[in-house]
Order: C-alpha cells, then sequence, then structure tokens
C-alpha cells in the first residue's frame, strides 16, 4: 500500500483550506489569548483530525472530517485503555499491524487499507502515552469539538473553490503479512523500551516509529527525514514562545500553525509534526512552568529513537534478507 502519491509536490500549499482552517480555529486562538495558553492548544490539537482529512469537493462527501475524528480517535481510546498494563500494551503493539494487514487484504479497499495500516497502529502508540482510558476519551472529545468547528466552516466553501486534490490519494495494494510482521516488531518494541525506562510518555518513540513505517523505503526515508526536521522545528518555536512571548502572540502563532497545517495538506514533505509537535509542547509547557526545554528533549529523543527502531528493521532488516538472497542464488 502507498499512502503519498509520487506525483505529490514536495511543499504544496492551498489557500482555502488554510483560511477555512483559520477560520475554525478561532475559538481555540480566543482561549490561547484570553483564557490559558495550553486549554487553547489543547483545543487546536482537537482540530488535526479534520485537517487531516481535509475538504472535499462533495459536500456529502464532506461528513468524513467529523468521520475522521473517531477514525483516529478510537484508535488512541485503545491505547490508552492498555496503557496501564505494559505487558498487554506490548503484546497489543504487536499484533494489531498484523491483524490491520489481514484485514486490510480482506477487505481489499485502499482507503480501509490506508486507515487500518497507516494510522490504526501509530495512534494506538500514541494513546499509550495516556494515563488511562478517560485520557483518551478527553482527547476524542477534543477531536469531535474540533471536527465540528471544522465541518461547520468547510459545508459552506463552494466545491470549485476547493483544490482537486483536497480529499486526499489513497491508492496502491495493501503490503503482504511480512510487513505487518515488521511493524509489529517496531511498535512492540519502543512501547518495551518505553515501559522498561519509564518514558514519561511511552507512546511518543511508539507513535513515530510506527508512522514514518511504510511499505516502499524511498518513502520511509522521506517520512523519516520530514518528521525529525519537523518535530525540532516545531517543538523549538513552542519552547521559544512559552518561555518569552506574550499570550496574544502565541494565539496569533497557534491560529498560523493551523491553517499552516490545513494549507500544506498534500505536501510530500512530511511536514504535519512540524504542527503537532509545536501544540503538544506549548500545552506540556504551558501547563507546568519552565518544563518546555525538557519536553522538546524529551520529545526530539524519544522521537529519534523510534525513528532509529523503524529504520534498522523496516529499513535495514529487508536489505540484509535481500542481499542474502541475492548472494544465495550466485552460490
Amino acid at each position: 500500500m502507498t499512502t503519498d502519491a509520487p506525483a505529490q509536490p514536495i511543499l504544496a500549499w492551498h489557500w482555502v483550506p488554510a483560511v477555512a482552517a483559520l477560520i475554525a480555529a478561532v475559538p481555540a486562538v480566543v482561549v490561547t489569548a484570553v483564557v490559558d495558553v495550553g486549554a487553547g492548544a489543547a483545543l487546536a490539537i482537537g482540530l488535526i483530525p479534520a485537517l487531516i482529512a481535509g475538504i472535499p469537493r462533495s459536500r456529502r462527501a464532506r461528513l468524513i472530517i467529523p468521520g475522521t475524528a473517531l477514525i483516529v480517535g478510537l484508535p488512541i481510546i485503545i491505547g490508552s485503555a492498555v496503557s496501564p498494563f505494559p505487558v498487554v500494551a506490548v503484546a497489543v503493539m504487536a499484533v494489531l499491524p498484523l491483524l490491520a494487514v489481514w484485514s486490510a487484504l480482506a477487505w481489499a479497499g485502499p482507503r480501509v487499507s490506508a486507515v487500518l495500516i497507516g494510522i490504526a497502529p501509530p495512534l494506538t502508540g500514541v494513546g499509550l502515552s495516556s494515563a488511562g482510558i478517560e485520557s483518551g476519551l478527553r482527547i476524542t472529545g477534543l477531536f469531535l469539538l474540533g471536527a465540528a468547528a471544522a465541518f461547520t466552516v468547510a459545508i459552506v466553501i463552494p466545491g470549485r473553490l476547493l483544490p482537486a486534490d483536497a480529499a486526499g490519494r489513497v491508492g496502491g495494494r495493501s503490503p503482504g503479512l511480512n510487513y505487518g510482521l515488521r511493524v509489529g516488531v517496531v511498535g512492540a518494541l519502543t512501547a518495551g523500551i518505553g515501559y522498561a525506562f519509564d518514558f514519561d510518555h511511552v507512546g511518543w518513540a511508539c507513535a513515530a516509529a510506527l508512522l514514518v513505517m511504510r511499505p516502499d523505503p524511498d518513502m520511509q526515508l522521506w517520512r523519516t527525514a520530514g518528521r525529525f526536521v519537523s518535530v525540532v522545528t516545531g517543538g523549538a518555536l513552542a519552547v521559544i514562545l512559552v518561555q518569552y512571548a506574550p499570550a496574544w502572540v502565541v494565539a496569533v502563532m497557534v491560529g498560523i500553525a493551523l491553517a499552516t497545517a490545513a494549507g500544506t495538506r498534500g505536501s510530500r514533505w512530511y511536514v504535519l509534526p512540524t504542527f503537532t509537535t509545536f501544540l503538544v509542547i506549548l500545552m506540556l509547557g504551558a501547563t507546568t512552568a519552565g518544563t518546555a526545554p525538557g519536553r522538546l528533549g524529551e520529545r526530539v529523543g524519544e522521537t529519534v529513537l523510534g525513528l532509529v527502531v523503524a529504520a534498522v528493521i523496516g529499513l535495514g532488516v529487508p536489505a540484509v534478507v535481500a542481499l542474502r538472497s541475492r548472494q544465495i542464488r550466485v552460490e
């Protein structure tokens, strides 16, 4: 399965989705400026699934916006439910990718495959950072609120104003079970390391690894580089703002971040982590004064861990197996 078409521009830009996201972000911007930066950032995070969904040209198809909030929220709820139980959580991360690939093969639908393989395992990993199922339910509630705001804005936009690829591209076929096995190994390893070393956010390394995993080695390399650069950039900006900027400046940047996330949707370069990391570090750093630099260090460190594990298992192991196979044929 390939969820990113090769014709995608390295960095796309679409004005209408960007403006729509900025309008939908008004409540989050106001809360950030007037009430509390952490609460405003949390509301902004709630918009992320809606921005991932994009705005299809067909008004009926725009129901995908609230639908995506549920699709994204359910795996997080599952991850948060098992997060207090390390052995169960590691087992889930090992088995879930295999089940996802098997289900995708059985259902034989490219969009279903994209959700089951590309979304469900990493978002279950995201849920491992939660303190329990209540946290997962709260996050999903924020997603639904964000989806409601985004849908309200999106439904009035004429389809002719939207880019042709606003609904995203999904194509190709589902990968084999051997890919699901590699993803399961990566998920179990990163989750196991997180629990073994008592990481504050067990799911960060796990999610980073699974979000860059792809059957296509070139695409995985693109996503690996993109995620590292994006996490460092977004996190560093959040730290600077939390430390030195007044609330109204932070609020403006929250609106710009959400608008840019929507406007650059469809880029080949993996830019979304810039905005998610920016909002996460902003929320955590604003909640507890003085912790933003430490949270950034934690985020970057666990991201690097996840990317390394994904590279070794996702790229290194297949390369070694292929080399060994060629040697055997030669002999």
